[in-house]
């Protein structure tokens, strides 16, 4: 049994809704480039006990690498310019947060710096990254 179906010569493809897809997928990639940012190579340690918090308002990033320098974004700056920025953002928003992202190497002394630093500022909530094991 052969079954041919009339062919149609009106038959059109509606792109519409290949428009609409191809701009929903230019927003999302436009919005996720901007959300994503640059960090300074670190090797962030591992714990047993670390957990991931979900709540990431109210949050700046500082960094240490391994040799002990302090970076804000990727901007490497000296102590005294890093605590004015925490202080800057701590007068815009009082429920500031600082995460800090230190290599394993860094030694104590270079994370007690910045931990005194931020203190002097009135930025006493800090979160130190490290990996879940």
């Amino acid at each position: 049994m052969n079954i041919k179906m009339p062919a149609r010569e009106d038959a059109e493809v509606d792109m519409a809704p290949m428009i609409d897809l191809v701009f929903l997928l230019l927003i999302f990639f436009m919005v996720a480039s901007i959300v994503t940012t640059e960090k300074v190579p670190v090797e962030i340690p591992k714990s047993d006990h670390a957990k991931v918090p979900n709540d990431i308002k109210n949050r700046i990033m500082v960094s240490i690498d391994a040799d002990g320098n302090f970076y804000y974004g990727m901007n490497q700056l000296e102590l005294e310019d890093l605590q004015e920025i925490i202080s800057d953002e701590l007068d815009q928003n009082e429920n500031l947060r600082v995460l800090i992202r230190a290599d394993y190497r860094v030694k104590y002394e270079e994370c007690k710096k910045l931990m005194i630093a931020c203190g002097e500022v009135g930025a006493t909530d800090l979160i130190y990254a490290a990996f879940e094991e």
